[in-house]
């Protein structure tokens, strides 16, 4: 894979998680509670328009890592991603190519 490819997909994840921080900061907005969100998946596809139902508190937990990802199962890249949670079908990715520092 190229780097050109690795650093675009890395911009992609980049532009879902800038979404999914905008959906987590309008639901705290009212309140914290159990409820399931929608977010968007996380993976590096700009044609995926795939949602996920995170709670506020399962998304706060894919944020403690700048290289982690909520993306659904499936949408997973292998040799660049490895799945190191899943939760029904969601899987928390970590970047495991250079391009994940230029997220964080």
């Amino acid at each position: 894979m190229t780097e050109v490819r690795r650093q675009r997909r890395a911009e992609n994840q980049t532009l879902f998680r800038e979404i999914n921080d905008r959906i987590e900061a309008g639901a705290e907005a009212h309140g914290s509670d159990p409820h399931a969100y929608e977010f968007v998946c996380e993976c590096s596809s700009l044609d995926c328009f795939e949602r996920l139902e995170l709670t506020l508190h399962e998304y706060s937990r894919v944020r403690e890592g700048n290289q982690r990802f909520a993306v659904l199962s499936g949408h997973e890249v292998p040799g660049a991603e490895v799945v190191v949670e899943r939760r029904g079908d969601v899987a928390i990715v970590e970047r495991r190519d250079d391009p994940a520092d230029a997220v964080a």
